[in-house]
């Protein structure tokens, strides 16, 4: 049957698979969908799951009731005894993978922000491609706020702000608003409450039409732009565009552009 690899029951989130798009939605409500090891560790076993699941065009990441997710669980924070080293297992071995397989995976992935993002939850809000937002949504670096250097972040963050910016909000932990993220580029669509679906699902639907191996590795070729220098990149290009040329999905493309058709793009 269609993509079982992701139907199996989670602790912390929930799964499910909707005309070739897959949807995680956390399911902590009672910490504000915070990071705690098992969340880590389930997330990133359904990501890797998504990733190598041929039928599955994009990704859409939610969060229940009343935020996207609150951060590391600060709780399990305090109950720890070996703080340094919990801290160190929470960044390394719970978010930092999760975030590295959203952006590394050759798919898109969409955030749909129903409220708070703030410490960790930003920083998974800053990995994936495309973030929508409720106008009620709040972000915030947060980790200054109890004493923590960042664990997360920070470099997303600076790359599509700026130093000064950077410096601002995550120094001083400034909360801000979702009109606020949208004007210094962290947010893409800021919606009302009840249109953060159909918004979602707009978004959604043109990767089910598009040819997701060239719109996978538009994403990765836009990764790697945040790294390479111009010829190093430029050969990058070429030679991805050579072998993308060499796809199914590249015939029917341009057999459909001269016959003035729309193409049907099936990932091969």
């Amino acid at each position: 049957m269609f993509s079982e690899t992701i139907k199996m029951k989670y602790e912390t989130l929930t799964t499910q698979v909707k005309n070739e798009i897959a949807y995680i939605t956390l399911n902590r409500p009672e910490r504000l969908n915070s990071f705690d090891m098992k969340l880590g560790k389930e997330l990133y076993d359904v990501l890797k799951k998504i990733t190598t699941d041929n039928k599955i065009r994009a990704l859409v990441i939610k969060g229940t009731g009343k935020g996207f997710c609150g951060g590391g669980d600060v709780k399990e924070m305090h109950k720890a005894k070996d703080k340094p080293k919990f801290l160190s297992e929470l960044t390394k071995k719970s978010i930092h993978k999760c975030v590295i397989e959203i952006r590394t995976m050759e798919k898109p992935v969409i955030a749909a922000i129903n409220g708070a993002a703030f410490g960790a939850g930003l920083s998974l809000a800053l990995a994936c491609d495309i973030i929508i937002a409720v106008k009620e949504s709040k972000f915030c670096s947060a980790f200054i706020n109890i004493g923590l250097a960042p664990g997360c972040g920070t470099q997303f963050f600076t790359k599509i702000v700026g130093y000064q910016k950077a410096c601002e909000y995550i120094l001083t932990s400034k909360v801000f608003s979702a009109e606020e993220a949208k004007e210094i580029g962290i947010v893409n669509k800021v919606v009302k409450k009840e249109e953060l679906d159909d918004m979602v699902e707009e978004y959604a639907s043109k990767f089910r039409t598009l040819p997701p191996i060239a719109v996978g590795k538009a994403k990765m070729l836009i990764n790697k732009s945040l790294e390479n220098n111009m010829l190093d990149h430029l050969e990058l290009e070429s030679k991805t565009a050579s072998e993308s040329a060499g796809s199914q999905d590249f015939k029917e493309g341009v057999a459909a552009f001269v016959e003035k058709r729309k193409p049907i793009f099936k990932g091969k």
